[in-house]
């Protein structure tokens, strides 16, 4: 919570220059982290190299330039009152992300949180902790200690209690329905926000009319399926 309200307290620019270094840092660490992944996931390395690790660099870039577009605004209520629209963090935030996508999760959650001047406490699925560890190493020392804090373990016992903490001001979960309706509950108990995205179907239909269609468009869809059993029904 110290670590929380110096970090509040930075620039704009200072957070958003941090989250570009960030973002060069796993560009130059490229090949490791991508490898940690598939060794963490099991997921093919070439969508790692290609895909989730550079798409997670980006996603810093994204915050970092959003953050400075980003302004307050005045209203003038009457002749005597004008209204201040400013932001400010919410202070330390708790995150929970699932195993198929262990980096990308992490950037998707971690980005605009530091971005926003959070401090974070995050914990990855208990199946996949390699890839999130080494990038915490890879960048820790562009943050402030105390800033960013990676909680390992089991769903039932790191999960449930960064969920029931009354320390925290924001909760933010990635993964089953069953265990977001919980998350959902333990915030509600506590009053705090909660941001849920929860399991759902992907499904592959394919309508008879389909043969009718040229031979690219039958082979992209193929494609298409033959990729999700690739990558493990993902």
């Amino acid at each position: 919570h110290a670590a929380a309200d110096a970090w509040g307290r930075t620039s704009v620019q200072e957070r958003s220059h941090i989250l570009l270094k960030i973002a060069d840092r796993i560009e130059a660490n490229l090949e490791l982290l991508a490898v940690a992944e598939t060794w963490d996931n099991g997921k093919p390395v070439r969508e790692t190299l290609n895909a989730d690790v550079p798409l997670a660099a980006d996603h810093f870039r994204y915050f970092a330039g959003c953050i400075r577009a980003q302004e307050g605004s005045t209203a003038e209520i009457n002749d005597g009152t004008v209204a201040y629209h400013f932001h400010e963090p919410l202070g330390v935030v708790g995150q929970i992300i699932p195993w198929n996508f262990p980096l990308l999760m992490a950037a998707w959650k971690l980005a605009p949180a530091l971005a926003a001047g959070n401090a974070i406490v995050l914990k990855p699925a208990e199946q996949t902790p390699l890839s999130i560890t080494l990038l915490v190493e890879i960048i820790g020392d562009l943050l402030p200690p105390g800033v960013l804090n990676i909680v390992q373990g089991f769903g039932r016992e790191a999960g449930e209690a960064l969920a029931t903490s009354t320390r925290i001001a924001k909760i933010a979960f990635t993964g089953s329905t069953p265990v977001g309706s919980h998350i959902m509950k333990c915030a509600a108990e506590n009053i705090i926000p909660s941001t849920v995205e929860l399991g759902g179907k992907s499904p592959n239909i394919f309508f008879a009319d389909i043969m009718n269609a040229e031979p690219a468009f039958i082979e992209k869809a193929a494609e298409g399926l033959v990729l999700g059993f690739f990558n493990q029904g993902e």
